[in-house]
């Protein structure tokens, strides 16, 4: 206590060591507020990704060579093998105390092709011949019918277009599809059109659209699931257009960012992009990338003018021209209207929303629609599967349309098994009856290439073909990729990880535990990952974020001890006649060390307390409601449009403390040197 009592009336007596002190206030202040910021970024991204798909906890097969991940990163999904007997496991482990839901998970990718001018055209004009006979409809019938045939006849005098269409057709393939383009260079195709419109559309659809080509390809990542009980499990689930699909029916939902971004019409996703960076301040004037944006709308028109048909133009050109004040052709129409800057964008871009676009095929592709999902298969090449889209979501406060967790895709998990060529316990156990009928001991083909369907060749049995006059038998009708499924083929078919989302209060680390004690009961191969693995590249960010922040701190740290050493060391010199006495009247060397290390740690630990405290009235003061996330790319980070610093107890005194070491490690060198003068130089000094 008497070492104590020293050190403190020493500080009291030197104001100047107070600088010391205020330097460890500084320091501690703004670790204070990156703590905050750090532990709200991490408990905003944990939020995001656990409400989102990822769960509190990943289950899966023990025996795989990687760890699940939710949004993958550029090396793609990681090589899982299937949970075997997912029923009894899912129903095991929901049985498992503090676990509300499990959630079976796929991660996968695919391609889609976007489509072309035709396509949509052939949708129109198929459209108008569904409608009930009547002059309007042959009207407006023939309108379309003598536009589709403008736009053919442009096709057949497309020879590069051609020569790239036949290019990968066999030679059969190419004849006919050249025999198709002569067919409708004829009048006499046109008159079958008008007589049976829709048995034509389809002959066009079928022989003719392909050679326009297959449009751009969009990478699809998607999150396979049961469509029922994902959005009951991820409170983030907001439908935006259209439904889900109908239980044990298969079907696509495409994420709002990826619908916005990849399947609307160029011109348009051009202008919500110059809108959304004006609202951020940007001008054409200053920006030149927002210039550049500007341009590409008018390198985009030859696109928009293909994809209207004679309706559309018609209406197109009499909107324009009542916006421009004078009537015109469509194409320098538009190209007036799309040429923009700073005084006419903003009541453009409202005219173009309010106008326009109920005139033009805003998006490739509606709720309604069935794409074809394309997936590499090893030597089975490419897989393709039809599957309908039901509609768009979106993870609901997690950013707009540039959203990293917007631009994903939820599929069914029968769809996605279709697509990685998977087989059902059920398939597989009929092969091995298949297997063991015919006598084999093991199957003739490799795994991969026992997937595809195979071709069933009956030998003829002894005394001809039957009697005559006998029917030929009658084969059930295989359909390649069923619409509906049971619940036992959505969950018998290798279900490669699940989601598990927890009680609320519940420990992550205890249900972990909990699981692990019941795979070693059972014998199950199963294991558990957290969020921050499962999170992949956006969980990695909160790891980048503590990096930066241990960066900083190491440097301050430096910055501290080298101003607070050089401080305490000059004080020193200036107390060497007070050390002198001290050791004089009996005060041995390491007690005058105990006392100077002890002034350095009351600086340290005092200053250290101060800044903590107002690192915390600062951020009650700026952030007490939250910090606005204006960016939405960022959103997904902080768990929301609002940032909320987390700063717990311990949190901050851990500052304290590493503060505090920080100043006592910089007080060691002043501290031993101080305690070794000798008392008589110590006292010649004070006399001098």
């Amino acid at each position: 206590m008497a070492l104590v009592s020293f050190a403190f009336h020493g500080v009291l007596a030197r104001p100047r060591s107070w600088v010391v002190g205020l330097l460890a206030a500084g320091s501690a202040a703004l670790l204070t507020l990156g703590v905050a910021l750090v532990g709200g970024i991490s408990d905003g991204t944990r939020r995001s990704l656990i409400e989102s798909g990822t769960g509190d906890l990943q289950l899966y097969n023990a025996t795989s060579t990687g760890t699940p991940v939710v949004v993958q990163d550029s090396g793609g999904a990681p090589e899982l093998q299937p949970i075997p007997d997912f029923a009894n496991v899912e129903a095991r482990v929901r049985a498992v105390d503090g676990v509300r839901e499990v959630v079976p998970l796929e991660v996968g990718g695919a391609w889609v092709f976007r489509g072309n001018y035709l396509d949509e055209k052939l949708s129109s004009v198929r459209a108008v011949a569904r409608e009930p006979a009547s002059p309007a409809r042959e009207a407006r019938l023939a309108l379309l019918g003598a536009d589709l045939e403008r736009t053919l006849r442009d096709v057949v005098r497309d020879d590069g277009r051609r020569a790239e269409a036949f290019a990968f057709l066999k030679e059969d393939e190419a004849r006919e599809d050249r025999l198709a383009l002569e067919a409708v260079a004829e009048p006499a195709f046109w008159e079958r059109f008008r007589a049976e419109p829709l048995e034509t559309l389809e002959y066009l659809e079928n022989r003719v659209a392909r050679q326009v080509g297959e449009g751009a390809s969009i990478d699809v990542e998607f999150l396979a699931s049961d469509l029922a009980l994902f959005p009951r499990a991820f409170p983030r689930f907001e439908l935006v257009s259209g439904s889900l699909p109908p239980p044990g029916q298969r079907g696509l939902m495409l994420g709002q960012g990826l619908y916005e971004q990849h399947f609307k019409l160029p011109v348009a996703a051009l202008l919500d992009t110059l809108h959304r960076e004006r609202s951020r301040g940007a001008t054409f004037a200053q920006d030149e990338s927002l210039r550049t944006v500007a341009e590409r709308c008018l390198v985009e028109l030859p696109d928009l003018l293909a994809r209207l048909d004679a309706e559309r133009s018609q209406a197109v050109a009499q909107a324009l021209g009542t916006l421009l004040g004078h009537p015109g052709e469509v194409e320098p129409l538009l190209r007036e209207f799309l040429t923009l800057d700073d005084a006419n964008f903003d009541a453009r871009y409202q005219q173009f929303q309010d106008v326009l676009a109920p005139h033009l095929p805003l998006y490739r592709v509606r709720p309604g629609d069935t794409l074809v999902l394309m997936s590499p298969n090893g030597s089975l090449g490419v897989t393709g599967v039809p599957v309908r889209v039901w509609g768009t979501f979106r993870f609901k406060g997690l950013g707009g349309d540039l959203s990293r967790v917007n631009s994903l895709g939820l599929l069914d998990l029968v769809t996605a098994r279709f697509l990685a060529n998977r087989r059902t316990q059920a398939e597989d156990e009929e092969v091995r009856k298949d297997v063991e009928a015919l006598g084999l001991a093991q199957p003739m083909a490799p795994t991969d290439l026992a997937l595809q369907p195979a071709a069933i060749i009956e030998a003829p049995e002894p005394g001809g073909e039957g009697p005559p006059g006998a029917a030929p038998p009658v084969f059930a009708r295989h359909e390649a990729f069923p619409e509906h499924f049971t619940p036992e083929a959505m969950r018998g078919g290798g279900v490669l990880q699940a989601a598990l989302v927890l009680e609320p209060g519940a420990d992550a680390g205890a249900v972990a535990e909990r699981i692990d004690a019941l795979a070693k009961e059972t014998g199950a191969p199963l294991a558990t990952v957290d969020w921050s693995e499962a999170g992949g590249l956006l969980a990695g960010v909160v790891g980048i974020t503590q990096v930066v922040l241990l960066a900083l701190a190491a440097l301050m740290s430096l910055f501290v001890v080298m101003v607070s050493g050089s401080t305490l060391l000059l004080l020193a010199r200036e107390r060497v006649g007070e050390v002198g006495t001290l050791r004089a009247v009996g005060m041995q060397r390491r007690e005058v060390f105990a006392v100077l290390l002890c002034e350095g740690l009351l600086l340290g630990v005092l200053g250290a307390g101060l800044g903590v405290g107002l690192g915390v009235a600062l951020l009650r003061l700026v952030a007490g409601q939250g910090l606005p996330v204006r960016d939405e790319s960022l959103q997904v980070f902080m768990g929301g449009n609002v940032l909320m610093p987390q700063l717990s107890a311990t949190a901050g005194v851990v500052v304290v403390a590493v503060v505090g070491a920080v100043v006592v490690a910089a007080s060691l060198v002043p501290a031993w040197r101080g305690s070794a003068v000798l008392p008589i130089e110590a006292m010649r000094k004070r006399e001098d």
